[in-house]
């Protein structure tokens, strides 16, 4: 892997969850979209006539939240349908054969639903943060691990709250079938905006799949402290309290790779 520079501009890439957005509510918005996604989800269903009861769609999407979460530990992932169709299996084995290619996608488009009709909230200050940094000489770009949520989803929804253009690129580990902290989701996204690991900073909460990750690959890391009380396996370069701290971060950032670079010329 190579990390001479290439043309272009700093790239900062951006987790999502508890980066930029969260549940404010604490559970409460997260439950509803539980029991939202398990009555649309089974309305679809009984219209198929293979009526399941919600309990058993409610306990299956909280089982799959737990299986994404493993996975992405692993840097892995499915596509969006396919982990439709495994929440669907865990119900029934037989439920996705006899929906047919229609049903599983009328399934998934009520998953999606759920979400759009019970969004999470933005941090305080995120889109100030982002309108920022679409004001700096950057390329700014997300890498989100995602769950039972479509790429769709977030960016019909990133579209609704005004923020979808202030990204260069998005990048969504249930759109590419990989996930944080495996690099081929860092180094596609990095590609993409004309830059390469050694001039990119990645920002996130999550000590494995962002700092660990990110850092794998040569980048330098921003922890959001407060959410990861684990040891961490690398020591990331700047420690923020909140997304609120990324432009002075970013400020301290570009200096010491301004000064990296001039020690290089020497």
């Amino acid at each position: 892997m190579s990390t001479e520079r290439t043309s272009g501009k700093p790239a900062v890439t951006l987790d999502l969850w508890l980066t930029l957005i969260a549940e404010l509510d604490g559970s409460q918005r997260s439950q509803k979209r539980y029991e939202t996604r398990a009555q649309l989800a089974g309305e679809v269903l009984e219209g198929f006539d293979l009526g399941v009861p919600e309990q058993q769609l409610l306990d299956a999407s909280q089982q799959i939240s737990q299986m994404v979460t493993s996975d992405h530990d692993l840097g892995v992932d499915l596509d969006f349908n396919d982990r439709v169709a495994q929440m669907l299996s865990i119900v029934d084995d037989q439920v996705v054969e006899r929906l047919g290619e229609t049903g599983l996608k009328a399934v998934a488009d009520a998953v999606d639903r759920a979400f759009l009709d019970n969004p999470p909230s933005f941090l305080p200050g995120s889109k100030d943060v982002l309108a920022q940094l679409n004001d700096m000489d950057l390329n700014v770009a997300l890498i989100s691990n995602t769950g039972l949520t479509s790429a769709t989803a977030y960016r019909e929804w990133f579209r609704a709250e005004g923020v979808l253009d202030m990204f260069d690129e998005l990048t969504f580990s249930n759109e590419i079938a990989c996930a944080k902290p495996n690099p081929d989701i860092f180094c596609p996204t990095l590609e993409s905006v004309g830059s390469v690991a050694a001039y990119g900073l990645h920002i996130g909460d999550n000590l494995l799949t962002d700092i660990s990750g990110a850092a794998g690959i040569g980048m330098k890391t921003g922890w959001i402290a407060g959410h990861d009380d684990r040891e961490p396996m690398v020591q990331p370069d700047y420690t923020l309290s909140s997304i609120v701290d990324l432009p002075e971060v970013i400020g301290h950032w570009l200096d010491d790779r301004a000064a990296k670079d001039g020690a290089d010329s020497e």
